[in-house]
């Protein structure tokens, strides 16, 4: 595997991992976390999951532009770059996510809702789970994509026939 495509799986682990984790621990003081509380953390799993994805993608291709220009760079700057990109991008694929959910809805319910009624939401949705990414989720995601900028970096630096 390519050192650019284990940092973008690495980076969609663990923004999986941290959006069920999350959800999973803001229930836990009520009782013991179920199936349902998973299924509320898999709602929104799939607009950050685009958007770790997108974010990594991203800097991975604007530290290929630095370093052809010969800047170096650290993995905390790195780090601090994909939650940049992952944060801003996040409002967006919870939108599309929204967007696409709202109409698989249509599509399958019986008697759906008005698709206007479930889009005057939208805002809300996307505010809050903004919110609760950045509340909950910064720092716990710097330190896991810290790890995985200072193993892409080194990985990127020495050229290595090794797999692992």
């Amino acid at each position: 595997m390519s050192p650019r495509t284990e940092f973008i799986v690495s980076s969609l682990m663990a923004a999986a991992a941290l959006t069920v984790a999350v959800v999973l621990l803001m229930d836990a003081d009520r009782r013991t976390p179920g199936m349902a509380e998973l299924a509320s953390a898999l709602r929104l799993l799939p607009a950050t999951v685009l958007a770790a994805g997108f974010g990594a993608w991203s800097v991975t291709r604007w530290r290929a532009r630095a370093s052809a220009a010969g800047r170096q760079w650290k993995a905390g700057g790195m780090a601090l770059r994909v939650l940049l990109a992952i944060f801003l991008l996040l409002p967006f694929a919870i939108a599309v996510w929204a967007v696409v959910a709202t109409g698989i809805d249509q599509l399958a319910a019986s008697r759906p809702a008005g698709f206007a009624e479930a889009l005057a939401w939208l805002p809300v949705i996307i505010f809050y789970g903004s919110l609760a990414a950045l509340l909950f989720g910064a720092v716990p995601l710097f330190v896991l994509e810290y790890f995985a900028c200072r193993r892409y970096l080194r990985r990127q630096a020495v050229p290595s026939p090794d797999h692992a």
